[in-house]
């Protein structure tokens, strides 16, 4: 099982995370869905764990937003064009702007590997503190896969008519607190986005840029055990209270629903899905193959596999293409 009772509460774990990097991720032309979600996770993701300064590292990946689920609020828009449309979230969480820093300086070796994959990214931060999980009653905080619950990533843009304080106050005092007063809700993890940075340059078309009205300011997660009780949440007075003055603060709303999650890097180091891809953990995991673990195995592994700095990125961004290649001919 992967929930526990509402009493139990892991939110905990979240706290050493106290910055974070936020990024809305666009599929590329040209190449599938599932192809994208495969090289991802089992090349883009290991090559980003190995980087310095990270807490954590998840990849989310999404379902088709279609509307219809979640309940309307008068005044709040909920129509997602074809342009707001992203099929993946990636969040990583710093212990300090410092080690941030020490993951920016590092990440130019990603931007190679971007354009095979992305035709955007856009790259949210968190100020100190504005990164929290208020409750977490799922049991693992480090999947590898999809998770038996019901999760949405809720992407968040506030009325031009309230400041940014104003609309994270409403996010922070009353929206939050009231959500989370109703057993129904597993999860709920809010960020409150600063500007895009527009002044990063767009990697080998890869866009970076977002203008300004299209920015979102908050992305929560939430969590329910099923669609019984996500419609009890809706249905209920906690519910109620959480939406009474949102027209006010909020001018548009998207819930993303999660297929998959995945985990990288958790509390400071590698997961065995970072160490090795995703797909190679999952089949250690179903093997039982305690042997992988012991730390001979795990050494040579990283040994081969991790990246020279030193050298820059240009075989490991002919890897990456080969890599691609490779699977582009195995579907």
């Amino acid at each position: 099982m992967t929930t526990a009772m509402r009493t139990v509460d892991y939110s905990t774990r979240d706290q050493k995370g106290k910055v974070a990097f936020y990024l809305c991720l666009w599929k590329r032309k040209g190449i599938s869905l599932e192809l994208f979600q495969n090289y991802w996770k089992n090349v883009h993701g290991p090559v980003c764990a190995r980087l310095p300064g990270q807490y954590q590292y998840w990849q989310f990946h999404l379902d088709q937003y279609e509307g219809g689920i979640w309940p309307t609020t008068v005044g709040v828009d909920y129509t997602c064009t074809e342009e707001q449309l992203f099929p993946a979230i990636a969040e990583l969480t710093f212990e300090s702007e410092v080690e941030r820093d020490i993951w920016f300086k590092s990440a130019a070796i990603l931007m190679n590997d971007e354009r095979n994959i992305f035709s955007k990214a856009i790259g949210y931060i968190t100020n100190s503190g504005n990164s929290k999980t208020y409750i977490d009653s799922i049991l693992t905080g480090d999947p590898n896969g999809k998770l038996d619950v019901l999760k949405f990533h809720v992407m968040v843009k506030k009325s031009p008519a309230v400041s940014v304080e104003a609309f994270r106050r409403y996010m922070i005092d009353s929206f939050a607190p009231a959500v989370i007063q109703s057993n129904c809700v597993l999860k709920l993890r809010l960020n409150l986005l600063e500007e895009v940075d527009t002044s990063r340059p767009d990697a080998s078309g890869v866009s970076h840029y977002e203008s300004p009205e299209k920015q979102y300011q908050a992305a929560f997660e939430i969590a329910f055990a099923n669609h019984l009780e996500m419609k009890t949440f809706f249905a209920s007075k906690e519910y109620a209270a959480a939406v009474q003055d949102q027209a006010k603060y909020v001018q548009q709303m998207l819930p993303f629903p999660e297929q998959a999650a995945y985990t990288f890097v958790y509390d400071g180091k590698m997961t065995l899905a970072g160490q090795r891809s995703s797909k190679v953990a999952e089949l250690i995991t179903n093997m039982g193959a305690t042997n992988q673990l012991r730390e001979d195995i795990v050494s040579l592994m990283l040994e081969q596999k991790l990246i020279s700095h030193s050298n820059g990125f240009g075989n490991g961004s002919q890897n990456a293409a080969n890599t691609l290649d490779f699977l582009q001919q195995s579907k």
